[in-house]
């Protein structure tokens, strides 16, 4: 008896209750590094080909959608914008000093628990300012993605 089924995004497989049948294939990057995991249910054989066509459209718009792996400015008070990224425990932040000048917006790329920023810098304009903290901010998170990738290999 064979079943399809899905072995990543854009691939598909016959996985056969035959142990000889052959290997699948294994997707070239680990599950937590494309941000999936697994999941196991048990349906109605009527339910199962509708629920893996909805996996895969998860996992299509998933990688579509720009705004998924992007986080978005936050203004949490008058003079500070934040941007963050939970799962790399990185935050970014622009702050205006109301000081004249190439010091008025301040900004940093922190990391959870270190007690210096990872990048730093001032500018005169905000949107200047926000744009060099999200470049460091965005380089940082995917040093620490391919990290993470290069570990989880291993």
């Amino acid at each position: 008896m064979e079943e399809e089924s899905d072995i990543g995004p854009g691939r598909r497989g016959v996985r056969s209750s035959d142990p000889m049948a052959g290997e699948r294939r294994t997707p070239s990057r680990p599950l937590r590094a494309r941000r999936l995991c697994k999941v196991i249910l048990f349906v109605p054989e009527g339910c199962a080909e509708g629920l893996r066509q909805f996996a895969r459209e998860l996992r299509d718009r998933q990688c579509r959608e720009p705004g998924f792996e992007t986080p978005k400015w936050r203004v949490i008070g008058p003079t500070t914008e934040l941007m963050v990224n939970p799962e790399a425990r990185t935050r970014c932040a622009v702050r205006d000093t109301g000081a004249d000048g190439a010091g008025r917006f301040q900004w940093s790329v922190t990391v959870l628990g270190q007690s210096h920023p990872v990048a730093a810098g001032h500018t005169a304009e905000l949107a200047r300012a926000r744009s060099l903290a999200a470049v460091a901010f965005r380089a940082y998170v995917a040093d620490w993605r391919e990290l993470l990738e290069g570990r989880d290999e291993r």
